[in-house]
């Protein structure tokens, strides 16, 4: 797709030596402007900007300035009353960053002007931060223009006709469904995830497999194994609710390097694991600042815009109930999907798959550590979505195998136990509290195959066996095989919450 983007003038760092001015310009065809003075937590926001930087610039590869920037596609950023939120993406998309930034870090100097647009962040902005300095007075300024900063060689108006790749709208849109997905959420030190990703730098491993481990132990701190050399490193305080032995492997490590400037500044780290071969998150604390990056597990086949078959189970887009939750979530710009429900008074299961559905056409956002939508408009106007995702072959051949007819359906609704662990904030006092989730075990004959799968209450398929090819060969890494999708699809009828 082509998008037109105008910036008023280039981004501009001006430092003198009380004052610093750090004016991002943002595209006029969708105005949006933050003004402020950085009043605390300056250091924390330099490197950071530093970070996201480095996302979008540093690469491994040799061809000429003309053709790399070519590739180059600027970030975006939302300005809500709560949060300002930086996004991009690294250039081969295996890296996804946002920087969460909070707005009592700034003495305001103008009312915001609320809403999403895309900023010009060039490789010379990125040098310029690095000269910011907690010693001088810093006015941070987003906007598309009226800046009181310019310089003689910045140049004036200027208008980017960009050629949009549909792997980066798609890696967009892929990533906040891949935040929505249900998971497990740790808590580590800063310290130990340091301390892997230098092991990882100094260690270059040879061979494979070179996946990250996460085991879990019932009563036990989670632990971090970099494969091969099984290098253990404890994750102290890391706890977790499983009450038998698990195992989560993830890939993207080389990635991790992003965030390594940040850990030594840091509060901890939040893990989020959503699966085997499934992207993972990591956000890094820092006061007054979150930095959050996304790791997909498939760098060499386009990253997040890639098909990593993660999305094979989304539900489809039903645009019945899109105005009335849109009606809801735009004017309070954050709320929890039992917020929405209540507020438009519509089924809870209906608002959960229009919110997803929303966020995979770009419309909304998952905010992945309050756990609550955001409405965030990626495009204006809105695309369409059924575009960027074409028919996949396991869903055409899906289809076929239920025409087909899909045989002995047992569905079994089991109930998924797990204990969390937590200290009330008032008395201190630890508090141990078992959860129960409604999952179904399905089993059937799809063609001439025995097929299982475990479907969770967000109706997604979270485990499975299958005796075909596809199955054998990539197990879940690329998501179901087509019957699996037969009897997901064949069983929904049966898969009733009571």
């Amino acid at each position: 797709m082509f998008a037109s983007i105008t910036y008023a003038s280039p981004s501009a760092f001006i430092s003198t030596r009380d004052r610093a001015d750090l004016s991002i310009s943002a595209s006029e065809t969708r105005p949006v402007s933050f003004h402020g003075e950085v009043v605390r937590n300056g250091f924390n926001l330099r490197i950071a900007l530093r970070a996201l930087g480095e996302a979008i610039w540093s690469e491994d590869v040799w061809e000429s300035q003309a053709d790399y920037e070519s590739r180059i596609l600027d970030p975006v950023i939302t300005v809500h009353p709560d949060r300002l939120w930086f996004e991009a993406f690294s250039q081969d998309m295996s890296a996804y960053c946002a920087l969460i930034v909070e707005p009592d870090s700034f003495r305001m100097e103008a009312a915001p002007s609320y809403g999403t647009t895309n900023i010009d962040f060039t490789a010379w902005l990125w040098g310029a931060l690095g000269e910011m300095r907690t010693s001088r007075r810093t006015h941070f300024r987003v906007g598309a223009g009226g800046f009181e900063v310019s310089t003689a060689s910045a140049g004036g108006r200027f208008e980017s006709k960009v050629d949009i790749p549909d792997a980066w709208v798609r890696g967009f849109l892929q990533v906040q469904g891949a935040m929505a997905l249900p998971g497990t959420r740790l808590s580590a030190r800063a310290v130990d995830v340091l301390s892997a990703i230098r092991f990882l730098r100094f260690n270059k491993a040879k061979v494979s497999p070179r996946a990250l481990r996460y085991e879990f132990e019932p009563d036990q701190c989670a632990k971090l194994v970099l494969e091969p050399w099984d290098h253990v490193v404890p994750l102290e305080g890391a706890t977790h609710g499983y009450t038998e032995k698990r195992v989560i492997r993830t890939w993207g490590r080389r990635r991790l390097r992003l965030i390594e400037p940040l850990l030594p500044f840091a509060d901890r780290v939040d893990v989020y694991l959503k699966g085997r071969a499934l992207p993972s998150f990591y956000a890094v604390k820092l006061p007054g600042m979150t930095f959050l990056l996304g790791l997909s597990s498939f760098a060499g086949e386009g990253g997040f815009g890639g098909s990593s078959g993660f999305d094979l189970t989304t539900p489809t887009q039903d645009a019945t109930h899109e105005s009335a939750v849109l009606r809801v979530l735009a004017p309070a710009f954050h709320l929890g999907t039992a917020e929405v429900a209540e507020r438009a008074g519509i089924p809870l299961a209906d608002v959960s798959k229009t919110l997803t559905s929303l966020s995979y056409a770009g419309r909304v956002m998952y905010d992945l550590e309050a756990q609550r939508w955001r409405y965030r408009e990626l495009f204006d106007p809105p695309i369409d979505a059924a575009r960027f995702y074409p028919p996949d072959p396991r869903r055409e051949a899906a289809a076929q195998l239920i025409k087909d007819g899909v045989s002995d359906i047992d569905v079994t609704a089991e109930d998924d136990r797990k204990v969390r662990k937590y200290s009330d904030p008032n008395t201190g006092e630890k508090i141990v509290r078992e959860l129960v989730f409604r999952q179904w075990r399905i089993t059937g004959h799809c063609a001439k195959e025995q097929t299982t799968i475990v479907v969770n209450a967000e109706e997604r398929i979270i485990f499975g066996q299958c005796g075909c090819d596809f199955f054998k060969e990539h197990v879940l890494n690329r998501g179901p095989c087509a019957h699996m999708l037969a009897l997901y699809q064949a069983s929904a009828s049966q898969r009733v919450v009571q």
